[in-house]
């Protein structure tokens, strides 16, 4: 294949769509979901070894899909305060089952699984993301 993707990013690698990697036109042969997350594989890198000559290199996407009310982008979330007690997102892992929350907290670091029960808001504008704490799943804030 040719290189993973956060799933935020998939609407830009559709089959047929043109990106650009270190200059170099690419079109979107095939994505798939693998273990660690989708992968994308392009017409112009039929092998992993041509696959491996991107490595580590930045995608540009012409265009960029708008966002619609209540969606972000995963690496938008990064840097945002934790609520409540304390702590901010340093991270966004991708799963095969969800997406999750790399937390650090008072030099703990945790993960919260990306989904409405257990981070029922995300306020870019207010910089934080709410969270659901779980006893035992999340390390006690400093109130407790």
């Amino acid at each position: 294949m040719g290189l993973y993707v956060d799933p935020a990013d998939l609407a830009n690698f559709e089959v047929g769509a043109a990106v650009e990697v270190d200059g170099r036109p690419l079109t979107v042969r095939e994505v798939r979901r693998g273990p660690r997350g989708h992968q994308v594989a392009f017409v112009e890198l039929p092998d992993r070894d041509s696959a491996e000559a991107i490595r580590n290199q930045e995608v540009f996407a012409k265009d960029r899909r708008r966002l619609t009310e209540g969606e972000y982008w995963l690496k938008d979330l990064i840097g945002l305060e934790v609520r409540p007690g304390g702590g901010v997102v340093i991270g966004v892992e991708s799963g095969p089952a969800q997406d999750r929350l790399v937390i650090e907290r008072a030099g703990a670091v945790f993960e919260v699984p990306l989904v409405v029960e257990l981070v029922p808001r995300v306020d870019q504008e207010a910089g934080y993301v709410e969270i659901v704490e779980i006893e035992g799943l999340i390390p006690p804030s400093s109130g407790s």
